[in-house]
């Protein structure tokens, strides 16, 4: 039962591959893109439904496979995120076997939810492995100069950061002696960690933040989001994202919770753990990703970048080792995973009726598709932190936490971390606005303003438009709906208040 959600992927997967190779082999031709859209998605939902009937077991962490409220909350996060991938559909002629890509993207959401439910350091690389590897082949399946080219960095970097983990991974075996997180929580409770314990957990940051895209382990970022087809960017935008910080959190929250290990990233008061080195890999990402994004010409890149500042901003939260901090960033991860998931789905309409994803090519889109471009300015403007959006309630509850946990003892705390996030935040509005001033403001280029200029989309595309910005509206206006779940799973999974 614990396993149900991914074994329905699984088989939905066998039964895509199954179908493909029927109708090749009697029609000569592979399987429609839209016939395999419609499996995909069915398997999800199906997965999805399953997952409901899953025992939540709080007892389950020092277990292979854990099935804990905070697990059963991401899977369901996940299952989402990836239903709104898949039903974001490849442009024409894109994808030339369906069957095979759509199945590579289940094995690839089998991955990571075995990731999100967890607590077992082999078997976490052994999960991470199982989605990386298929997204590598997801990135480049177009067959395209520049996916093959993104799929290729992103496989040699992704490569490196295996290493990393795995290395890391094995110190913290020997010096742990237990292969559970919870095991590592009792060795570093029996003394302080050693230096084979502090290797590994350099190590293991080190690849978790190529999962991220924090800087520098950001250099992937940008190509795979440009090159790579629009339905396999989203799934490594939104739920690998997600993932990877969930990942962060069980590592860090359960096993490197005690105050020895994590330090101190307080203004004056720094002390050695891993709470300084996020805190410096925070800072890098903000200015690096806000910098950066100031110049691009393509809107894919720009929001490649956005992605590496905005996990500046989710490292702010973990840098001040708090329960509430810990909560907030898992609630802003899922806002902004649905809020670039959206903006990335507009992109991609964009650019097969204008040709290109530049800023220019999203000029007078208000009069081609205004439903698309009230879209846009949802998704953009909560990236951007703007009321009453999702985006804007998780930046605050991010900030507002990381103050909090960090100044309880009365010292200045992430004051300067807090203040230079709001700086970076401020100066995105600048590159987020200027796409939306050509939608909104500037013409089209042939002088065009009629809403018959506009792009149609399919059923499954509207919808991988429609219920993202739906729902950044529903969370922002009521958060609870999702902070409080959070922090309910945060305090029966991992034991924090």
């Amino acid at each position: 039962m614990q396993l149900l959600p991914e074994a329905v992927l699984v088989l939905t997967a066998l039964v895509l591959l199954g179908a493909a190779v029927a109708v090749e082999t009697q029609s000569g031709k592979p399987i429609s893109k839209h016939a395999a859209i419609v499996i995909a998605a069915c398997g999800v939902v199906l997965a999805g439904l399953a997952l409901c009937y899953v025992p939540v077991d709080v007892d389950s962490g020092k277990s292979l496979i854990v099935i804990d409220p905070l697990a059963h909350i991401f899977k369901a996060v996940v299952l989402g995120l990836g239903l709104l991938a898949v039903l974001l559909p490849p442009a024409r002629g894109e994808i030339p076997q369906p069957g095979e890509f759509y199945a590579l993207m289940l094995f690839a959401l089998t991955g990571l939810l075995l990731t999100t439910g967890t607590n077992h350091l082999l078997f976490l690389f052994v999960a991470l492995e199982l989605a990386s590897l298929s997204l590598y082949l997801l990135v480049g399946f177009s067959r395209t100069a520049r996916a093959a080219e993104a799929s290729l960095k992103y496989f040699l970097f992704g490569g490196v950061s295996a290493a990393f983990l795995l290395f890391g991974l094995s110190f913290l075996y020997g010096f742990a002696h237990s292969a559970t997180l919870a095991g590592v929580a009792d060795a570093l409770g029996a003394g302080p960690p050693s230096a084979l314990a502090v290797t590994g957990l350099v190590m293991v940051v080190v690849g978790l933040g190529f999962k991220l895209a924090a800087a520098p382990f950001h250099y992937w970022a940008p190509d795979v989001y440009q090159g790579a087809p629009a339905t396999s960017a989203a799934l490594v935008v939104a739920a690998s994202k997600v993932v990877g910080m969930v990942v962060l959190v069980r590592f860090l929250m359960l096993g490197f919770h005690a105050v020895s290990a994590a330090g101190s990233a307080a203004w004056g008061g720094m002390v050695a753990g891993w709470s300084p080195w996020l805190a410096v890999l925070a800072a890098v990402s903000m200015v690096l990703g806000n910098v950066l994004a100031l110049a691009q010409t393509s809107v894919r890149r720009l929001l490649a970048y956005s992605a590496v500042a905005n996990t500046g901003y989710l490292l702010v939260a973990m840098s001040a080792n708090g329960a509430s901090a810990a909560g907030a960033a898992l609630f802003y991860v899922i806002v902004y995973g649905l809020a670039t998931l959206g903006a990335l789905a507009v992109t991609a309409a964009v650019e097969r009726d204008r040709g290109n994803d530049s800023p220019v090519a999203f000029a007078g889109l208000i009069h081609r598709s205004p439903w698309q471009a009230v879209a846009l300015l949802v998704f953009l403007t909560s990236l951007a932190g703007i009321p009453p959006l999702a985006g804007f309630v998780g930046k605050f509850v991010l900030f507002s936490a990381a103050m909090a946990e960090s100044t309880k003892g009365g010292t200045p705390g992430l004051t300067w971390l807090v203040a230079l996030a709001a700086i970076m935040s401020a100066i995105s509005l600048y590159y987020y606005l200027s796409v939306l001033k050509q939608a909104f403001v500037r013409d089209t280029p042939d002088g065009g303003n009629t809403a018959a200029a506009g792009p149609t989309l399919s059923p499954a595309h509207f919808l991988a438009v429609a219920l993202p910005a739906m729902a950044l509206v529903v969370l922002g206006l009521f958060p609870a709906l999702l902070l409080d779940p959070i922090a309910s799973a945060l305090v029966a999974s991992l034991g924090l208040r």
